[in-house]
């Protein structure tokens, strides 16, 4: 399968790194508005470098978007109505409304980069929850660095982003809850710390209520201390993950290399695509991006719980 990335940036990057590792796929074309980027990327995979979307869909069976959040739905829909399969990064777009539309044009046609459910330590994680009993208390602490020099300006434009820490890893986070407790979300309640003279949030706490009376509670934080920790209190122990690790009750379960266990969860979604296996739906997918916005209308509104 050949395959064209819009965007050069980070994340772009580990896409083209693990399709590297992978059989039967081979990237092509590397597409973005800036041509030196563009070219750096394409250059180190023996790729080519192209203006835009328009310039790569002869040479793509598989499309990744990895741009603007802002730009998701509008790339998509082009892709997709030039019948080319789309993998588009996290969050799937800026507002359900525009996942509707997304599904509706392109449904059979369209993945969503929830990629963070192909770390092994999280994998792990799913398998080790039934012997552990019922879930009684989730807790995650994520962090993310909006301080950090080499930040794209988007980031911190609401219009681009959609909003900010929770709309950026958040989606993430809130994608491992559901997926890890096996329960949909009927609502959220939070709040949001909002910066002088930004426009995005660069801090957030939510809850989750998820059917079956079951609660998740996510706190995501501006610091240049990386972590990410997720805590699940059972009624026969206690799991946690972390960046490179899962523990049962304190002990160590696995132990993995968390900058190239990242790169191995984009090559992990990659092989699921091509067998044809699912990643996250696209109506969790969905579900992450209007878990968002709930978080957002209940921030504004005294952090009382706002229904999906």
């Amino acid at each position: 399968m050949r395959l064209g990335i819009v965007g050069a940036g980070e994340v772009a990057g580990r896409h083209a790194a693990a399709a590297a590792q992978v059989p039967g796929l081979t990237l092509t074309a590397v597409a973005d508005r800036d041509p030196a980027r563009a070219a750096a990327l394409a250059g180190r995979h023996g790729a080519r470098a192209v203006a835009g979307l328009d310039d790569l869909l002869d040479d793509a069976d598989l499309v990744v978007l990895a741009v603007p959040h802002a730009d998701h739905e509008d790339l998509a829909l082009r892709a997709a109505a030039a019948g080319r399969q789309v993998l588009v990064e996290k969050p799937m777009a800026t507002t359900a409304a525009a996942c509707d539309r997304m599904i509706a044009a392109a449904g059979d046609r369209l993945h969503v980069g929830q990629q963070g459910r192909f770390f092994a330590q999280v994998r792990a994680a799913r398998d080790e929850l039934p012997a552990l009993g019922a879930p009684l208390l989730y807790v995650e602490r994520r962090s993310t660095d909006y301080r950090r020099p080499d930040r794209p300006a988007w980031f911190t434009d609401r219009g681009r982003a959609g909003g900010g820490i929770a709309m950026l890893v958040g989606v993430h986070s809130i994608d491992r809850a559901a997926w890890l407790l096996g329960a949909a979300i009927d609502a959220v309640a939070g709040t949001v710390a909002v910066p002088a003279g930004w426009t995005v949030e660069t801090a957030a706490a939510a809850t989750l209520h998820l059917a079956g009376g079951l609660q998740a509670h996510l706190t995501l934080l501006d610091t240049p201390e990386f972590f990410h920790e997720t805590t699940i209190v059972c009624e026969r122990g206690t799991l946690s993950i972390g960046p490179g690790s899962l523990s049962v009750d304190g002990r160590r379960v696995l132990s993995v290399d968390g900058d190239a266990e990242y790169t191995a969860s984009f090559r992990r979604q990659y092989q699921a695509i091509l067998r044809g296996e699912p990643t996250a739906t696209l109506a969790e997918a969905r579900q992450a991006v209007a878990a968002v916005e709930a978080l957002y209308r209940s921030a504004a509104t005294g952090g009382h719980p706002v229904p999906l």
